[in-house]
């Protein structure tokens, strides 16, 4: 019966973990801000042979995409996550995965 009760509680515990994972893909005030191009401190240019971007917590970043532009203040979470979930739909025709490192601009700590 102990075996059984662990068992379940360990799948309920994968289980809300991948739920949780799911939420923060999808919840982009969770991952970041969108805020104006002209408050970046950095710009990256994007194209069809980027798969990835590295950025620090703290940091605006503005995002330039065959002509279009849209910039972003990584305040969230720090990790990885698909900047694509940030970008204005229609902007991005691929997944750009975004790093985001600590910083010392994290309030939170390492």
């Amino acid at each position: 019966m102990k075996a059984q009760v662990s068992s379940c509680l360990a799948a309920a515990l994968i289980g809300l973990a991948s739920v949780s994972a799911h939420a923060a893909s999808t919840r982009p005030d969770l991952l970041g801000s969108p805020v104006t191009v002209e408050s970046a401190g950095r710009a990256i240019v994007l194209n069809d042979g980027t798969r990835y971007i590295n950025v620090q917590y703290g940091e605006t970043v503005r995002f330039d995409v065959n002509g279009k532009h849209f910039a972003v203040k990584f305040n969230g979470i720090r990790g990885a996550f698909d900047l694509n979930d940030l970008a204005p739909a229609g902007v991005l025709d691929h997944t750009i995965r975004a790093y985001v490192s600590p910083s010392s601009l994290d309030e939170r700590g390492l």
